[in-house]
């Protein structure tokens, strides 16, 4: 009888530790669901109070009569966007808050967040972050475009760097090619400019590992090659720079002097109710003028609000 109870009772032990080692796991792997629940929603309402301090700081801008605290709003701005960039979360945040740019590329890859400072002088500053997502470590890069506000010469036959960037309000990305690490995005962009004109830019954006280079030899104009393409008009009339993905084109406004002495004066310039196109072939982007606009007429893309015309 005594080694049957002592049996028993060493079992009981063994059964009652058991239980104690799978109550010590349950509760270990209930603390790490709950932290991991914590912490996600940590970071969800870091990146909600980011959102509404952005939404905030815009509203304050679009409602700012002064340059200098415009300026000071542009800052503050940056600094909470460079804070709100240790969130991995940022990346697909919709900030549907946010009254300005918050592009995505459809291949997941980039996302800009841009907007614009308009001085009263009727000349903008633009700001912009890239930022670069990789697949492999669930992460993302940001880089920051700066506008310098120094425009080089000729600048559709220059590359430019993320220091010296031609700033702009972009409102399409379409992703081009991959070749090894190097990815490229053409751009849609408007840039206000001056009292006198508005320009519409299609630019290039280049990734290469951890380089960024604005412009490539993509566009074929009239047999030469361009880095970028800049349409000038006057601020009088608006014009129009399209993409159509189902036809692989962007479809432009042609744009010629009121004046036919007024050559090269931009101020002039507006459409004349013709029609010209870029189009896709073999990842570059090839000039036909005099198209036939009524091909495109039934295609479904959104059209394009000039900013201008927004209050």
């Amino acid at each position: 009888m005594k080694r049957a109870w002592y049996g028993n009772a060493t079992q009981s032990k063994i059964i009652l530790h058991s239980l104690r080692i799978a109550v010590d796991s349950t509760m270990k792997i209930l603390t790490a669901i709950v932290l991991i629940f914590t912490g996600l929603h940590a970071w969800g309402s870091a990146v909600e109070e980011s959102e509404q301090k952005l939404a905030d700081l815009y509203n304050q801008l679009a409602a700012s009569t002064d340059d200098a605290r415009s300026d000071s709003i542009c800052e503050a701005m940056r600094q909470a966007w460079i804070s709100s960039f240790a969130n991995p979360e940022v990346f697909d945040y919709p900030f549907s808050k946010l009254k300005f740019s918050t592009l995505t590329s459809k291949d997941h890859h980039i996302r800009l967040f841009n907007w614009n400072l308009p001085y009263r002088d009727g000349t903008y500053k633009y700001f912009c972050f890239l930022l670069v997502w990789d697949d492999e470590k669930k992460n993302f890069t940001w880089h920051e475009l700066q506008d310098t506000m120094h425009e080089p010469e000729k600048p559709e036959s220059r590359f430019m760097t993320t220091e010296k960037w031609l700033g702009a309000l972009y409102f399409e990305i379409i992703p081009m090619t991959r070749k090894g690490k190097s990815t490229t995005y053409t751009l849609l962009g408007w840039d206000g400019k001056d009292n006198l004109t508005t320009r519409k830019i299609v630019d290039a954006l280049t990734i290469n590992g951890d380089k960024i280079r604005l412009g490539a030899n993509l566009f074929e104009y009239a047999g030469d090659s361009r880095k970028r393409v800049i349409l000038e008009y006057s601020n009088e009339v608006s014009a129009s720079v399209k993409y159509y993905p189902k036809k692989n084109c962007i479809v432009m406004d042609h744009l010629s002097p009121k004046n036919p002495m007024m050559q090269g004066i931009y101020a002039d310039y507006g459409p004349d109710g013709t029609y010209c196109l870029f189009e896709l072939r073999k990842d570059k982007w090839v000039f036909m003028d005099e198209i036939d606009i009524s091909q495109f007429a039934d295609d479904d893309s959104k059209p394009y609000r000039d900013p201008r015309k927004v209050k």
